[in-house]
């Protein structure tokens, strides 16, 4: 495992409410310019027919309209997804949970905004050693039978549900999750996206006494191909428990080592302090 970088996020050095401000300054910039030009395109399109007599025009407008709305969408999910640095690369689970409640706040009338907001509440709190208390925020979570946020959602589930020793529980979260990768598409994205989340969740909560030796390999390999600081350090900490049960000290007090682990959220602090205490 390489050394860590000392990466930081462009979040480090500002606070909860600096982020949020920022970012809901953004947004509410954003959705003005869109709101000002679905009015003036949708102004010019149903005018075309009645001024014109251009029907092509219209058409036009509408298509228009459509797709400022899809830029818009797409530029805030783009926007949105810069923040989970946070809690991705900075490991700050209070600060995280700040933002994320202030925006929540801002966008509590809407149902599937203020549910996204829920679940990621709920990483906070499952980050912050409360998997209780992140199973029961995400109890009353729906996004939507085919919704691609469902992969997140059964993921979360099934990790707390582990981590309170709840299988059956676990075990519906898995469950849900491979009948939503089996209802897309073959060959898709969303198929392809959510079948690789699901297998490497089924590795993590394998009871690393019964990995074999392609277990141990395709954990190394997420570990090297982990899309985040935070996802590393969890499979380093799976490596480590998996190193300490084959008597290999060595690998694991390497894999524990605090340059390549920090920083770290309180859950993965603790899962390392418990792998700590078993080296001989």
């Amino acid at each position: 495992m390489a050394e860590g970088d000392g990466a930081r996020s462009q979040f480090a050095d500002k606070s909860a409410e600096e982020v949020a401000r920022t970012y809901l300054g953004w947004y509410r910039r954003l959705r003005t310019r869109g709101i000002v030009a679905v009015v003036v395109v949708g102004a010019v399109a149903v005018a075309s027919p009645l001024v014109l007599d251009d029907w092509t025009l219209y058409l036009l407008g509408l298509a228009v309209v459509v797709g400022i709305a899809v830029w818009v969408r797409v530029r805030v999910n783009r926007e949105f997804q810069t923040l989970t640095a946070i809690i991705n690369t900075d490991c700050d689970v209070e600060k995280w949970r700040g933002v994320i409640g202030r925006i929540r706040e801002h966008d509590a009338r809407r149902r599937r905004s203020r549910e996204l907001c829920e679940c990621y509440l709920a990483l906070a709190d499952l980050e912050d050693g409360r998997a209780a208390d992140a199973l029961a925020r995400m109890a009353g979570v729906d996004f939507g039978r085919r919704s691609l946020l469902n992969v997140m959602l059964y993921q979360n589930r099934a990790v707390c549900a582990n981590e309170l020793g709840d299988a059956a529980a676990r075990d519906a979260s898995l469950a849900a999750l491979r009948e939503l990768v089996a209802g897309y598409r073959a060959g898709s994205k969303n198929r392809a996206l959510a079948g690789r989340q699901l297998a490497s969740l089924e590795l993590s909560l394998k009871p690393r006494e019964t990995w074999g030796p392609a277990d141990d390999d395709r954990a190394r390999e997420l570990l090297e191909a982990a899309p985040s600081h935070r996802d590393r350090v969890s499979w380093a900490l799976h490596l480590a428990e998996r190193a300490l049960l084959a008597g290999d000290a060595a690998t694991a007090r390497e894999l524990l080592a605090e340059k390549n682990l920090a920083p770290m959220t309180p859950r993965a602090a603790a899962r390392r302090a418990a792998l700590l205490a078993r080296l001989p």
